[in-house]
Formats: C-alpha cells, sequence, structure tokens
C-alpha cells in the first residue's frame, strides 16, 4: 500500500488522456505535482487511494472521441471508482472510516464557498471541479480524493457484501438516485417510460421496480439490451428505430396503449438523443413528470410543443450529477439487495485495455464495462 511519505518516488501505471483519439498507458510518478499541473488548488491536500475498480461510462467515451469544454489535457479520467484508504480517514459528517477500507467516491469538488454549497447542493456549485473530468481519476493505480470531496462526506464505506466492481457502480446509481429526487413523490399505480436501455436506464428500471412496485416501460435501440430488459422485470419493452419515423409513431401509440390512452405518469431520458424529449411529451399523462437524466451535444436540436406542456401541466426537470445523501442511499439499498449491480457488469479489462473497454462501451457491447485490474 502507498505512503504518503513516499507518494513523491513511487511509480503507478495511468492511463493519460492527451486528447481526442489520443489516450496511453504510462508508467508515471504517483499523484505528483506534474500531473496536477491544471489543478495546483487540490493536488497537496486529500487523500490517496488504492483503486480497486473504475468503471467506464458514456462520458468518457465521448471525451475520448471529441474532449469536453471541462477536460483539459492531460489528464487521468475514470468518475466511477472503488478505492482503498491506507490510513484512517474521518469525513465530514464525523463518520470514521478505518484504513484497509474500501470506499465509494462522490466525483463532485465543490469550492464550498458559493450559494449553492452553503445551502448543501454541492453538485450545482457554480465552481464546481470533477474527478475524472476536471481532476485526476480513476483510470490509473491511484486516486487522490480532495480534501473538499471528504469535508463534504463524499467518501462511503463499501458493504462487505459488494464486489469491487459492484461498488464502483454506487456513483451512477447515486446519480440516479438523485434524478428521483427531482421526480419526488411516486404515487401507487403509477407508470413510468424509462427512454434508453444502457446501464443507467436498466438502474432506473430496478429503482421503479423494487422500490416502488411502478409499471415500467423500457424503450431502446439494442435488441440483447431490450432482453436483459426483460429479464430484469420491465413490464413492456420497444426498439427505437431512428431511421423509421413511421416505426417510431407505431411506438408512441404503443407506449400510450400499454397505459390505458393515459401515458406515463414519469418519463426519464436516460439517452443523449434529443429526439426522446420529443417523444417524452408526446406520451406523458397528464400531471406527469418528465426527468432529463442524460448529458446532450451542445449542437442537439430538437423541437416541442409548448401546448402539450401547459394544457397537460407537465413538469420538466433535469438531475445532474449525486450527492453525499444519494451516495449513502446508494450504498444502503444495495447493502439490503434490493438492487442487483451485478446485473449491470458485463466486461472486465485490465488498465493495459483501456482502449478495448472505451471501445466495448461505445459500440454497446454488453452493458458497464470495469477496469479491476491496474499493474
Amino acid at each position: 500500500m502507498l505512503k504518503a511519505r513516499n507518494e513523491k518516488h513511487q511509480k503507478m501505471h495511468a492511463a493519460i488522456f492527451y486528447g481526442p483519439n489520443n489516450i496511453t498507458n504510462e508508467e508515471i510518478y504517483c499523484c505528483s505535482r506534474y500531473h496536477y499541473q491544471n489543478q495546483k488548488d487540490i493536488w497537496k491536500e486529500g487523500v490517496i487511494l488504492r483503486v480497486k475498480a473504475c468503471a467506464v461510462c458514456g462520458y468518457d467515451v465521448r471525451v475520448y472521441r471529441d474532449g469536453h469544454r471541462k477536460v483539459t489535457p492531460p489528464i487521468i479520467l475514470g468518475h466511477e471508482i472503488c478505492g482503498e484508504t491506507d490510513k484512517t480517514i474521518t469525513i465530514g459528517n464525523g463518520t470514521r472510516i478505518k484504513g484497509g477500507s474500501r470506499v465509494a467516491i462522490l466525483s463532485i469538488v465543490p469550492c464550498l464557498n458559493c450559494r449553492y454549497c452553503y445551502n448543501k447542493q454541492y453538485n450545482l456549485c457554480i465552481n464546481l471541479k470533477e474527478i475524472g473530468s476536471s481532476i485526476n481519476g480513476g483510470f490509473a493505480e491511484f486516486v487522490k480524493v480532495p480534501e473538499k470531496t471528504i469535508k463534504i462526506g463524499g467518501l462511503v464505506p463499501v458493504p462487505d457484501n459488494l464486489s469491487d466492481e459492484e461498488a464502483a457502480l454506487l456513483e451512477p446509481l447515486s446519480c440516479c438516485l438523485n434524478g428521483f429526487s427531482r421526480i419526488g413523490q411516486i404515487p401507487k399505480q403509477s407508470t413510468a417510460l424509462v427512454i434508453g436501455d444502457g446501464p443507467i436506464g436498466l438502474l432506473h428500471l430496478q429503482l421503479f421496480k423494487k422500490l416502488y412496485n411502478t409499471k415500467t416501460i423500457i424503450v431502446g435501440k439494442i435488441l440483447q439490451r431490450i432482453q436483459k430488459a426483460k429479464s430484469m422485470g420491465a413490464d413492456a419493452t420497444m426498439v427505437l428505430a431512428h431511421e423509421d419515423d413511421d416505426h417510431n409513431e407505431q411506438i408512441l401509440d404503443n407506449v400510450l396503449e400499454c397505459t390505458g390512452g393515459i401515458g406515463a405518469d414519469i418519463v426519464i431520458i436516460a439517452t443523449s438523443n434529443p429526439k426522446a424529449l420529443e417523444m417524452s411529451t408526446r406520451v406523458a399523462a397528464r400531471n406527469s413528470k418528465i426527468n432529463i437524466f442524460a448529458g446532450m451535444s451542445n449542437t442537439a436540436s430538437f423541437s416541442l410543443d409548448p401546448n402539450l406542456i401547459h394544457y397537460n401541466q407537465i413538469s420538466i426537470t433535469g438531475s445532474f450529477g449525486a450527492t453525499p445523501t444519494t451516495l449513502q442511499q446508494a450504498a444502503r439499498i444495495v447493502s439490503d439487495k434490493q438492487i442487483d449491480l451485478s446485473k449491470i457488469i458485463t466486461h472486465r479489462y485490465s488498465l493495459d485495455n483501456i482502449q478495448k473497454a472505451i471501445l466495448a462501451t461505445e459500440k454497446y457491447y454488453g452493458l458497464r464495462s470495469v477496469i479491476n485490474r491496474f499493474s
């Protein structure tokens, strides 16, 4: 295990992102000043964790291919992390995490000085930084978690009955729970529509079915993932064809038929396809809520009928990231076996095969790919 006094002299393997389509595996000095050259305000502070597993998110793929305004290379990507500490840590709520413990990591690094931080809305921080995006992340043997993240309770002990790979998915699950907090109370006998059949869409499916016993419809585009949704309890599934307008119109009719002509009470947009928002307003019930979970391209365009939103009293909400509270909630419900994260993990790779893991994610092979071997 890495010792703090030796951190400048110990080397580690890391996947360094230098720009679009340029990521290389290197041996570097662990968490050195050089590799925090764009992050000078945090490199001295915080705790160093050994990375046990780091999942590959669709965001990582988009950054790898196209870059991102939040990402300044060279940098280490990866924000869905399970790590291990070699010393006792006390987090913001006074909880002590013993050395040798595994932890899930909240990827946000708030400034603690803006109006949103004062109200503990840390994910909305005006000066927000993010591990694996604007600060070095988990595609490496070690990751440094800034003091500000620790101070807000951004480390959560991993329950013993979770694997390292499952623990890495506590972060995206906590993001889903943050989205649910924007939806509010879910009445009995509600119908939910999830547009998106990827890992996030199927996490939402589990939450709707296991926590709320909600009739849930999945609309997606990958046949194998649609089959997976069926096996996980989806009440109805439909395959979207992006280039076939007649087929997609039929899907709208099918959703309405599944809901007795009423429409869906809750709609989750778990895809970056802007057409999903147009679709959602056309199949949303009166007094329904639509949550835009996924980010979309800056060049994305769509059209909405404002009268549908007005006369049907539809609420459209957005959600971003997670909070310490939702990360704690995620660990609790997974430990209690209410949600099974193992169903989401389909591919495991070594760090040396980071490009294969990115390609598998980009090509929709299986569901979540996880890096679980680093040396």
